[in-house]
């Protein structure tokens, strides 16, 4: 009996030998679970092939989104680059770490439908080194204003692109004035689109590194 069952599963081995090679032209024999762990294999490295196409294409159209005619108007214009100001007395709220570019601080912009706001801030110390926003009563001449139907009230115009880009190049005098030369870009939720991308040109434009 015992005999028996070792010739009977030495023929089912070579009867496999054989059908694989007439299949693969191959002697190796691979059993049936082998093949079936094989194919699994294989699905998981489609799926994760899919995966990463889709993510390098999305990538691709991120970087190939269009900016929009006005932006590409406003940054042919010729812009007055502020330098960096190293005065200590008038910096004095300002790290040294931060003017010499040992510690970068952090640029957050909040975007609304109606306005734009933008404060670089000290993360280190939180503190907010200074800030400018679309609200301020002082850049009517400079925004541009409407009346606002809901209110009836006078205020300023700070739903456009070119708002956005002169907020930008507001923010980034101030901190240059400041001995400010390098932030880090914060746009939280908001894509790097529209007004945002205006107010990030518009302080590059000025000479701040983002």
């Amino acid at each position: 009996m015992y005999i028996s069952f070792i010739l009977f599963s030495i023929i089912f081995i070579f009867l496999g030998v054989i059908e694989n090679f007439v299949i693969n032209k191959r002697v190796l024999y691979k059993p049936n679970f082998l093949l079936y762990s094989e194919k699994k294999n294989k699905k998981k490295s489609t799926a994760e092939q899919v995966a990463t196409r889709k993510n390098k294409d999305l990538k691709e159209k991120k970087r190939k989104r269009p900016r929009s005619k006005i932006l590409e108007c406003l940054l042919k214009e010729k812009v007055e680059k502020v330098e960096k100001n190293s005065d200590e007395n008038q910096c004095s709220n300002v790290d040294k770490e931060i003017r010499e570019g040992k510690r970068v601080p952090r640029l957050r912009v909040r975007n609304t439908n109606n306005h734009i706001y933008a404060s670089i801030i000290d993360d280190y110390k939180k503190y907010v080194l200074c800030s400018t926003c679309s609200r301020d009563a002082t850049l009517s001449k400079i925004l541009g204003t409407y009346r606002r139907k809901a209110t009836n009230r006078v205020i300023n115009n700070g739903r456009t692109i070119k708002s956005a880009w002169e907020i930008g190049k507001i923010i980034g005098k101030k901190a240059l004035s400041k001995g400010i030369f390098k932030v880090r870009f914060d746009r939280a939720r908001h894509p790097y689109a529209g007004k945002v991308e205006a107010l990030a040109e518009g302080a590059r434009a000025v000479g701040l590194l983002l």
